[in-house]
């Protein structure tokens, strides 16, 4: 997908929605106090980069697209951006506040080794946005258009990642997008589904590094 096509998408009603429902879980769980730096690892065209801008974050995006990076440029939002990969961050220890990776572990072979490098760089927490293999979403999207390629986790999974991070993360797991087609029956079970249910499209795990 070209960096149009790939923001177009939140340009839709149902992109719109989905990209909404994950960013306020993300920063219901984050909770980041205003000037909080944070590093959004893999962000593409920057969607969510602007997003925690927005929110009052000092945001650095990282990808290792060229034309990706380019048209984030292009997008503005008060967002720094920088080329790199996530397995070899080209940063120093604990560098940010939050490091966030939003479903782009999801296309990384080596999602243990990209977790270890934000681990590394981050101060406070690192938020984990993942596709969830336990979801709606999974048996009608896996395979299939943007999704092709993508890897499907689990909390299972991710907490075998974790097992070599130091210190040892505290973890919490949430999920949205129960039912993943974007219409009124959709919206209102968002409303009314707990984000402690497992079931949710969208995996967001968040590891904290003790006090």
């Amino acid at each position: 997908m070209n960096p149009e096509e790939y923001e177009a998408w939140y340009q839709t009603a149902r992109g719109s929605w989905i990209a909404g429902r994950e960013f306020d879980l993300m920063t219901r769980l984050l909770n980041p106090s205003a000037g909080a730096t944070l590093l959004d690892v893999g962000c593409g065209t920057g969607h969510f980069s602007r997003r925690f801008s927005a929110a009052g974050l000092r945001v650095n995006g990282l990808d290792p697209d060229p034309a990706m990076l380019e048209h984030a440029r292009r997008l503005g939002g008060g967002v720094d951006y920088l080329r790199g990969t996530a397995t070899e961050l080209p940063l120093p220890d604990s560098a940010y506040d939050f490091v966030t990776g939003v479903t782009s572990l999801c296309f990384i072979a080596d999602a243990p080794s990209a977790l270890r490098e934000m681990w590394r760089v981050a101060r406070r927490a690192v938020l984990l946005g993942l596709l969830n293999r336990h979801s709606l979403l999974y048996y009608q999207k896996h395979s299939r258009g943007a999704y092709r390629g993508a890897r499907w986790d689990t909390p299972a999974e991710v907490r075998r990642w974790t097992k070599l991070l130091e210190p040892a993360p505290q973890i919490t797991v949430r999920s949205a997008i129960f039912l993943p087609g974007g219409g009124v029956l959709a919206r209102a079970a968002e409303v009314v589904l707990p984000g402690a249910l497992p079931w949710g499209g969208f995996l967001a795990i968040v590891l904290y590094k003790p006090s």
